[in-house]
Protein backbone atom coordinates (compact mmCIF):
# COMPACT_ATOMS: atom_id res chain seq x y z
CA UNK A 1 0.00 0.00 0.00
CA UNK A 2 1.14 3.55 -0.71
CA UNK A 3 1.21 5.53 2.54
CA UNK A 4 1.98 9.21 3.12
CA UNK A 5 3.72 9.63 6.48
CA UNK A 6 4.40 13.05 7.98
CA UNK A 7 7.03 13.33 10.67
CA UNK A 8 8.69 10.30 9.09
CA UNK A 9 12.11 11.13 10.56
CA UNK A 10 10.83 11.88 14.05
CA UNK A 11 10.83 9.63 17.10
CA UNK A 12 7.53 7.81 16.53
CA UNK A 13 7.42 8.38 12.79
CA UNK A 14 10.90 6.98 12.24
CA UNK A 15 10.08 3.75 14.02
CA UNK A 16 6.72 3.46 12.25
CA UNK A 17 8.39 4.02 8.86
CA UNK A 18 10.80 1.14 9.52
CA UNK A 19 7.98 -1.22 10.46
CA UNK A 20 5.76 -0.28 7.51
CA UNK A 21 8.63 -0.58 5.02
CA UNK A 22 9.50 -4.00 6.43
CA UNK A 23 5.88 -5.00 5.77
CA UNK A 24 6.31 -4.03 2.13
CA UNK A 25 4.45 -0.72 2.09
CA UNK A 26 5.64 2.17 -0.09
CA UNK A 27 6.15 5.26 2.08
CA UNK A 28 5.96 8.84 0.87
CA UNK A 29 7.91 10.76 3.49
CA UNK A 30 7.09 14.26 4.68
CA UNK A 31 9.59 15.71 7.13
CA UNK A 32 11.46 18.99 7.48
CA UNK A 33 14.67 16.97 7.76
CA UNK A 34 14.09 16.01 4.12
CA UNK A 35 13.13 19.55 3.10
CA UNK A 36 9.47 18.54 2.81
CA UNK A 37 7.36 20.82 5.00
CA UNK A 38 3.83 19.70 5.92
CA UNK A 39 2.52 23.13 4.88
CA UNK A 40 3.24 21.95 1.33
CA UNK A 41 1.62 18.53 1.79
CA UNK A 42 -0.10 17.07 -1.25
CA UNK A 43 -1.62 13.71 -2.02
CA UNK A 44 -0.08 11.93 -4.99
CA UNK A 45 -1.95 8.67 -5.28
CA UNK A 46 -1.40 7.53 -1.70
CA UNK A 47 -4.04 5.20 -0.29
CA UNK A 48 -3.49 6.11 3.38
CA UNK A 49 -2.16 9.05 5.38
CA UNK A 50 -0.56 9.00 8.82
CA UNK A 51 0.05 12.51 10.10
CA UNK A 52 2.49 12.67 13.01
CA UNK A 53 4.37 15.89 12.30
CA UNK A 54 3.77 18.59 14.91
CA UNK A 55 5.32 20.87 17.47
CA UNK A 56 5.09 18.77 20.63
CA UNK A 57 6.73 20.75 23.44
CA UNK A 58 4.03 21.68 25.93
CA UNK A 59 6.20 24.11 27.90
CA UNK A 60 7.47 25.88 24.78
CA UNK A 61 3.90 26.47 23.64
CA UNK A 62 3.27 28.77 26.61
CA UNK A 63 5.66 31.38 25.23
CA UNK A 64 5.04 30.77 21.53
CA UNK A 65 1.36 30.08 21.07
CA UNK A 66 1.16 31.40 17.51
CA UNK A 67 3.87 29.05 16.26
CA UNK A 68 2.00 26.08 17.70
CA UNK A 69 -1.21 27.18 16.00
CA UNK A 70 0.60 27.70 12.69
CA UNK A 71 2.32 24.31 12.82
CA UNK A 72 -0.24 22.11 14.58
CA UNK A 73 -3.60 23.50 13.49
CA UNK A 74 -3.28 25.12 10.07
CA UNK A 75 -1.60 22.21 8.20
CA UNK A 76 -3.57 19.54 10.05
CA UNK A 77 -6.91 21.11 9.13
CA UNK A 78 -5.77 21.27 5.52
CA UNK A 79 -4.64 17.62 5.52
CA UNK A 80 -7.91 16.54 7.12
CA UNK A 81 -9.94 18.30 4.45
CA UNK A 82 -7.72 17.00 1.65
CA UNK A 83 -7.99 13.39 2.85
CA UNK A 84 -11.76 13.62 3.32
CA UNK A 85 -12.32 15.00 -0.15
CA UNK A 86 -10.11 12.29 -1.67
CA UNK A 87 -11.65 9.47 0.39
CA UNK A 88 -8.28 8.60 1.92
CA UNK A 89 -8.20 7.27 5.53
CA UNK A 90 -6.27 9.42 7.98
CA UNK A 91 -4.67 8.63 11.33
CA UNK A 92 -3.27 11.70 13.05
CA UNK A 93 -1.42 12.47 16.27
CA UNK A 94 -3.43 13.96 19.09
CA UNK A 95 -2.18 13.91 22.70
CA UNK A 96 -3.07 12.92 26.24
CA UNK A 97 -3.06 16.69 26.83
CA UNK A 98 -6.53 16.66 25.29
CA UNK A 99 -7.82 15.73 28.75
CA UNK A 100 -6.40 19.00 30.12
CA UNK A 101 -6.45 20.89 26.85
CA UNK A 102 -7.12 24.41 28.16
CA UNK A 103 -3.89 24.45 30.19
CA UNK A 104 -1.58 25.18 27.24
CA UNK A 105 -1.56 26.33 23.61
CA UNK A 106 -0.27 22.87 22.73
CA UNK A 107 -3.32 21.26 24.32
CA UNK A 108 -5.59 23.74 22.57
CA UNK A 109 -4.02 22.88 19.21
CA UNK A 110 -4.75 19.19 19.75
CA UNK A 111 -8.30 19.92 20.86
CA UNK A 112 -8.87 21.84 17.62
CA UNK A 113 -7.38 18.94 15.63
CA UNK A 114 -9.97 16.59 17.09
CA UNK A 115 -12.82 19.05 16.56
CA UNK A 116 -11.99 19.51 12.87
CA UNK A 117 -11.48 15.81 12.12
CA UNK A 118 -13.95 14.30 9.65
CA UNK A 119 -15.43 10.80 9.15
CA UNK A 120 -12.74 8.24 8.37
CA UNK A 121 -10.17 10.11 10.47
CA UNK A 122 -8.90 8.94 13.87
CA UNK A 123 -6.81 10.82 16.42
CA UNK A 124 -4.34 9.05 18.71
CA UNK A 125 -3.88 10.53 22.17
CA UNK A 126 -0.36 9.45 23.01
CA UNK A 127 0.67 9.53 26.64
CA UNK A 128 4.37 9.73 27.62
CA UNK A 129 6.17 7.84 24.86
CA UNK A 130 9.68 6.52 25.44
CA UNK A 131 12.12 4.24 23.68
CA UNK A 132 15.16 4.19 21.36
CA UNK A 133 15.93 7.46 19.54
CA UNK A 134 13.77 9.58 21.84
CA UNK A 135 15.19 12.97 22.76
CA UNK A 136 17.75 12.63 25.55
CA UNK A 137 16.22 15.70 27.17
CA UNK A 138 13.01 13.79 27.85
CA UNK A 139 12.49 12.34 31.32
CA UNK A 140 13.33 8.73 30.52
CA UNK A 141 16.47 9.81 28.68
CA UNK A 142 17.58 11.86 31.67
CA UNK A 143 16.94 8.95 34.03
CA UNK A 144 19.16 6.80 31.80
CA UNK A 145 22.03 9.30 31.51
CA UNK A 146 21.86 10.68 35.04
CA UNK A 147 21.39 14.21 33.74
CA UNK A 148 18.55 14.90 36.15
CA UNK A 149 18.44 17.34 39.07
CA UNK A 150 15.10 16.61 40.70
CA UNK A 151 12.04 14.38 40.58
CA UNK A 152 8.36 15.27 40.79
CA UNK A 153 5.20 13.65 42.09
CA UNK A 154 3.53 13.81 38.71
CA UNK A 155 2.02 10.49 37.68
CA UNK A 156 2.91 9.52 34.13
CA UNK A 157 1.56 6.81 31.84
CA UNK A 158 4.76 5.72 30.09
CA UNK A 159 4.32 3.78 26.85
CA UNK A 160 7.06 2.33 24.67
CA UNK A 161 7.26 3.50 21.08
CA UNK A 162 6.95 -0.08 19.81
CA UNK A 163 3.61 -0.45 21.59
CA UNK A 164 2.46 2.81 19.97
CA UNK A 165 3.53 1.60 16.54
CA UNK A 166 1.80 -1.70 17.17
CA UNK A 167 -1.48 0.07 17.78
CA UNK A 168 -1.14 2.19 14.63
CA UNK A 169 -0.47 -0.90 12.52
CA UNK A 170 -3.47 -2.67 14.05
CA UNK A 171 -5.71 0.35 13.50
CA UNK A 172 -4.74 0.45 9.83
CA UNK A 173 -6.40 -2.93 9.43
CA UNK A 174 -9.76 -1.49 10.54
CA UNK A 175 -12.37 0.53 8.67
CA UNK A 176 -11.88 3.96 10.25
CA UNK A 177 -15.54 4.76 9.68
CA UNK A 178 -16.53 2.03 12.13
CA UNK A 179 -14.13 2.70 15.03
CA UNK A 180 -13.95 5.50 17.60
CA UNK A 181 -12.97 8.99 16.44
CA UNK A 182 -10.05 9.08 18.91
CA UNK A 183 -8.18 6.63 21.13
CA UNK A 184 -6.13 7.01 24.30
CA UNK A 185 -2.79 5.25 23.67
CA UNK A 186 -1.05 4.48 26.94
CA UNK A 187 -0.87 1.61 29.43
CA UNK A 188 -3.50 2.59 32.02
CA UNK A 189 -0.71 2.13 34.58
CA UNK A 190 0.38 5.53 35.87
CA UNK A 191 3.76 5.69 37.60
CA UNK A 192 4.87 8.44 39.97
CA UNK A 193 8.00 10.08 38.56
CA UNK A 194 9.49 10.17 42.06
CA UNK A 195 8.95 6.43 42.57
CA UNK A 196 10.38 5.56 39.15
CA UNK A 197 13.45 7.69 39.79
CA UNK A 198 14.04 6.20 43.20
CA UNK A 199 13.57 2.67 41.85
CA UNK A 200 16.46 3.17 39.41
CA UNK A 201 18.88 4.67 41.91
CA UNK A 202 18.02 8.34 42.43
CA UNK A 203 16.94 8.12 46.06
CA UNK A 204 18.87 11.26 47.01
CA UNK A 205 17.31 13.62 44.48
CA UNK A 206 14.87 16.23 45.82
CA UNK A 207 11.20 15.93 44.91
CA UNK A 208 9.78 19.23 43.66
CA UNK A 209 6.56 20.55 42.18
CA UNK A 210 6.31 20.33 38.42
CA UNK A 211 5.09 22.92 35.94
CA UNK A 212 1.54 24.17 36.44
CA UNK A 213 0.76 23.60 32.77
CA UNK A 214 1.33 19.86 33.13
CA UNK A 215 -1.39 17.50 34.30
CA UNK A 216 -0.76 15.92 37.69
CA UNK A 217 -1.75 12.55 36.23
CA UNK A 218 -1.89 11.58 32.54
CA UNK A 219 -2.89 7.96 33.05
CA UNK A 220 -5.12 6.97 30.15
CA UNK A 221 -8.15 4.75 29.73
CA UNK A 222 -7.13 2.21 27.11
CA UNK A 223 -10.17 -0.06 27.32
CA UNK A 224 -11.53 1.16 23.92
CA UNK A 225 -8.14 0.44 22.31
CA UNK A 226 -7.98 -3.01 23.93
CA UNK A 227 -11.37 -3.85 22.38
CA UNK A 228 -9.64 -3.68 18.99
CA UNK A 229 -7.30 -6.47 20.09
CA UNK A 230 -4.33 -4.37 21.26
CA UNK A 231 -2.43 -4.65 24.52
CA UNK A 232 0.78 -2.78 25.47
CA UNK A 233 3.61 -5.18 26.24
CA UNK A 234 6.61 -3.23 27.52
CA UNK A 235 7.43 -1.85 30.98
CA UNK A 236 9.17 1.46 31.65
CA UNK A 237 11.01 0.30 34.78
CA UNK A 238 12.54 -2.64 32.94
CA UNK A 239 13.53 -0.35 30.07
CA UNK A 240 15.16 2.34 32.22
CA UNK A 241 17.01 -0.23 34.34
CA UNK A 242 18.46 -2.00 31.28
CA UNK A 243 19.30 1.20 29.38
CA UNK A 244 20.90 2.83 32.43
CA UNK A 245 23.19 -0.15 32.89
CA UNK A 246 24.07 -0.18 29.18
CA UNK A 247 24.72 3.57 29.21
CA UNK A 248 27.17 3.34 32.09
CA UNK A 249 28.91 0.31 30.57
CA UNK A 250 29.38 2.28 27.36
CA UNK A 251 30.70 5.31 29.24
CA UNK A 252 33.17 3.13 31.15
CA UNK A 253 34.46 1.53 27.94
CA UNK A 254 34.86 4.96 26.30
CA UNK A 255 36.80 6.27 29.30
CA UNK A 256 39.11 3.27 29.22
CA UNK A 257 39.71 3.69 25.49
CA UNK A 258 40.64 7.34 25.94
CA UNK A 259 42.69 6.98 29.12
Amino acid sequence: MRIALTGSRGFIGGRLREVLENQGHEITEWDVELGKDIHDFQLNGEEYVIHLAAFADLRASIDNAQAFWDNNVTPTTRIQRMCYEAGVPLIYASSSCIHNWAASPYGISKKVNEETAMPGQVGLRFSTVYGPNARESMLVGRLVSGNIKYLTNHKRDFIHVDDVVGFIVLLMEKDLHTVDRAYDVGTNKGVLVSELGQAVGYQDLPVEDGDDCEADDNTLNIEPAKKLGWEPQLNVLDYVTAQKELYHQTMTINEELHS
